[in-house]
């Protein structure tokens, strides 16, 4: 008898963004993963702030997963509005925004379909479906943290002073019409394969440029020290939509590398927590 073999599901376009980095960036299994989250945020001595944005990281999560605990435990985990997040394109594409759900291994972080309607930027959830870390490594820190919130997902391939201003200006024309309590998320990591030492001296002067939420003395000292920085648009974007938003102020939270975790310091990448408020 030839039994009939059941065709793979298909994946529509309203299907949630499955995992790619579970097992790989952070545990597969759901326990495993409460457990290391829990263990960053009892880590983590500080306190609300209710910030208009912050920076996280986005390595593994033994890596880089201690810093981005400390920005997102400035924000109430009672925040129930809308997250909207804003990662590099590792792979350069088109600044796009996507509405689709994001599962992980302890639950579905929701997508505010209509807030991302509002963002004046290309929809495409085919990008978002990509191995992308800047955005996948965020959601189980949403997901736990955070349960009654919603995610608008941004990728930024752009990262030039006008991509990130057409980004902030596409995420403001969106709050203002939909009315949304937003919070921005920038992911980005600091220089890649330098000294530690370096990492630090490049990281730390490059944001200390932009704690007035000045974006142009931001992308001034990003030229002239040319750090191996990665999501600096997204942090430029942040700064404007925050700058918007009443906030006056970028301020550096934490700053370690990839050294902290493995002993070796002669070629880090480099982790900063900052809020602005």
């Amino acid at each position: 008898m030839i039994h009939k073999i059941s065709a793979e599901p298909r994946v529509s376009e309203k299907s949630a963004r499955l995992p790619t980095l579970a097992g790989i960036f952070y545990p597969s299994e759901a326990e495993g993963l409460k457990a290391v989250l829990s263990q960053f945020f009892d880590a983590t001595v500080t306190s609300v702030s209710n910030p208009k944005g912050i920076l996280v990281p986005h390595a593994g999560y033994v890596y880089s997963g201690p810093v981005a605990a400390v920005s997102y435990s400035r924000i109430s985990p009672d925040f129930d509005g809308t997250f909207v997040l804003i990662g590099t394109s590792h792979q350069g594409t088109v600044n796009s925004v996507s509405d689709i759900d994001w599962e992980t291994p302890i639950g579905i972080v929701k997508a505010d379909s209509e807030f991302a309607a509002a963002v004046t930027l290309p929809l495409d959830n085919a990008a978002a479906r990509e191995q992308e870390n800047s955005l996948e490594t965020q959601m189980p820190f949403i997901a736990f943290r955070f349960p009654k919130a919603k995610v608008a997902a941004i990728l930024m391939g752009d990262q030039s002073p006008a991509g990130a201003s057409a980004v902030a200006a596409a995420v403001l024309s969106a709050v203002e019409k939909t009315g949304r309590s937003i919070i921005v998320v920038a992911s980005g990591d600091g220089s890649h394969y330098v000294p530690a030492k370096k990492a630090e001296t490049n990281d730390l002067t490059c944001l200390a440029a932009v704690k007035n939420l000045d974006v142009n003395a931001f992308y001034d000292a990003l030229y002239a020290i040319q750090p191996s920085m990665c999501g600096y648009g997204c942090i430029a974007a942040t700064a404007e939509i925050g700058k918007a938003l009443g906030a006056t102020e970028a301020r550096v939270l934490t700053y370690a590398t990839s050294g902290d975790a493995s002993g070796d310091y002669r070629a880090v990448v480099g982790y900063a927590s900052m809020e602005v408020l």
